[in-house]
């Protein structure tokens, strides 16, 4: 009977979450992860690492409300569990990944838990007999951003003169099977860095990444990040080895370098990525 409870349970918080899921997909927005209760899932386009959290009561406990507080204290460890296993598969960029990172620091890893564990509590179901489940969200910019991503070296060399024509880059790369990741660059056709982290200001950087990440062109030229006037370019091909960087035509990467246009908006992040 209770065994039947709790599956009732977790059936709810899983409808919850692949529902949201669901919405996202339907806007266009970039999702990835495995759609499972006890797990959770990245959405590129805002940023953001979903997961489930679980705790049973303590029978033992001497009446619901104690044993509802255990259960809520176990579930928020099961939601901290979750968003690491997710966080850990999130590319930084074409060659690392988190949990490359914490397996080559154990002081990498300490600084994560202790930014993942202020995670927000989207959702909370109580049951009846003082069991608990969790939807929580942690974001990837801010201190996270921070810590895996340097920004600012060459914020200095986009061009700022003039009124800027655009509020933001829109770089199609529809049928280049890119894979998304914290920190990508865009590439002229020599190699070349023509954007990344590095020309983002660190305020830019911890507020909104490098770039976000739609599948639908129509949603990525409504997203506040580039809207209502967004340079749209089509990407050539992907870096080479990478999965992650893109690389433009050389008369393209031009636009980034135009002495006669204002490409402050670059180091704000405003660039969204549109992939398959």
């Amino acid at each position: 009977m209770r065994e039947n409870f709790y599956r009732s349970g977790l059936f709810l918080v899983a409808f919850l979450l692949l529902s949201q899921i669901a919405l996202a997909q339907a806007a266009g927005e970039v999702t990835e992860g495995e759609l499972k209760v006890d797990h959770g899932q990245v959405n590129w386009s805002d940023h953001t690492i979903t997961a489930t959290g679980s705790g049973a009561p303590d029978l033992k406990a001497p009446n619901v409300a104690v044993a509802r507080l255990g259960a809520e204290r176990v579930a928020k460890m099961d939601a901290l569990r979750n968003i690491m296993e997710v966080l850990k598969g999130v590319r930084i960029d074409s060659e690392i990944t988190v949990e490359s990172e914490m397996v080559t620091s154990s002081k990498m890893r300490s600084k994560i838990q202790g930014v993942i564990r202020n995670f927000k509590v989207l959702k909370t179901k109580y049951y009846s007999d003082g069991g608990v489940d969790l939807v929580v969200q942690v974001s990837l910019d801010g201190q996270l951003a921070g810590t895996f991503v340097k920004a600012g070296a060459k914020e200095a060399d986009l061009p700022a003169q003039g009124q800027a024509k655009n509020t933001g880059m829109i770089i199609d790369a529809r049928g280049l099977k890119a894979l998304p990741a914290l920190s990508p660059k865009i590439l002229d056709e020599d190699g070349k860095v023509v954007y990344s982290a590095e020309y983002l200001s660190q305020e830019a950087l911890e507020n909104s990444g490098v770039v976000a990440y739609f599948r639908d062109i129509k949603a990525a030229k409504k997203d506040d990040r580039v809207a209502p006037n967004a340079l749209v370019i089509k990407a050539l091909k992907l870096g080479e080895g990478s999965k992650t960087n893109i690389v433009l035509s050389n008369a393209d990467a031009a636009k980034f370098r135009d002495p006669a246009a204002n490409l402050k908006y670059l180091a704000a992040g405003k660039v969204v990525l549109v992939i398959d």
